[in-house]
Order: structure tokens, then sequence, then C-alpha cells
């Protein structure tokens, strides 16, 4: 594995290059406050280990790796704090989403945002992935340590089962966002 010159434009120049899509990753699972928190976190690990950084399209997808953990990580700790939260004050743990977050997700989706959060944790992240990041197979299967293959497999079973949950057929992809790419599939 090649790795990226550890020079201060060789980060400027990964930052600039894949910033805006790595946060609107982060965007797309995290409120807005935390979302930028981990879109920096995730360009923190590449500046402190510009050794790890591999060199090419290969950073990508190493970025969008870092990214994910960074996420799950949030997410495990906003699940901690709420559960703290409750227990101390004897109530359920209530989460309340910033307008900002309603806005990126866009309310007329939320169907559809219902039905991929019944989906495994693994089958949520290839559909996400594929749909919302705009990834190839392979390179989805890159981010999360598995076949191509498998990511096409999965990949389909998880669109039937969308499919029977939405009872009106496979649902239409989200609007295009300013952040998609054009990699990959653009439609569920």
């Amino acid at each position: 594995m090649a790795t990226a010159p550890s020079t201060d434009e060789s980060f400027r120049t990964l930052f600039d290059a894949h910033h805006r899509e790595l946060h609107a990753y982060c965007l797309r699972r995290l409120p807005i406050d935390d979302a930028n928190d981990a879109a920096a976190e995730v360009f923190l690990v590449a500046w402190r280990r510009p050794e790890k950084v591999p060199a090419g399209e290969e950073a990508r997808l190493w970025l969008y790796g870092v990214a994910r953990n960074v996420v799950r990580n949030w997410q495990r700790s906003d699940r901690r704090h709420l559960r703290l939260v409750a227990k101390a004050g004897s109530m359920a743990p209530m989460v309340e989403e910033g307008p900002e977050t309603l806005v990126v997700r866009n309310e007329e989706h939320h169907e559809v945002h219902e039905a991929i959060a019944r989906l495994r944790e693994t089958d949520q992240e290839i559909v996400r992935m594929k749909v919302w990041e705009g990834l190839s197979n392979d390179d989805v299967g890159t981010i999360l340590g598995i076949s191509g293959r498998a990511v096409e497999g999965r990949y389909g079973r998880a669109i039937k089962k969308l499919s029977k949950q939405l009872k009106g057929g496979p649902p239409a992809a989200p609007p295009s966002s300013p952040f998609s790419s054009e990699r990959g599939e653009a439609a569920l």
C-alpha cells in the first residue's frame, strides 16, 4: 500500500477533494452539530496518521471507512448519554433533532428512512453507501471488508425487503444532493 506524502499541501489536497462528500455522509447519519464535528474528526485522523492514508482513489475509500467508524462511535456515545440521562432522570430518553437535520433528511422521504432503519445495520449501510454516496459494489465492499459480490447480493435482498415494506414497489431515489457524486448507482 503506497502512502500519500505527509505534507501540508498533500493534506490540503486530500481535504479539498473529499471533505464535501464525507461531510454529507456524516450529515445523513447524525444531527448537524455532531456531523460537523464527526467530519472534522475524520480529517483529524488523516492529519495525525498520514502514513495510513493510501494514495489515489484508495484514499477516498479509506476516508469513508474512517467516517463509518467515527459515525458509529458518535451514535454509540449518544445512546450511552441518553441512557444515562434517562436513568438519572427516571424518564424515557427523547431524541430531538434540530431543524437543520429535518431539512437535510427531507420529510417526504420519512417512510423510506423508516423502512431502511428496519434493515440489518450492515444492510442499511450498504443501501446508504450505494444510493446516497453513489459508491460501487466493489467500493462498498472495500469499506465494509466484504466482497463486491456479497455487497451486490445483500443490496438486492435489501431492496426486495424495502419494496415489500413500502408496499408500492421500489422507492424513488432521494432528490439529488449537491453532495452526491456521479459514481455508482443513483436509485434504490
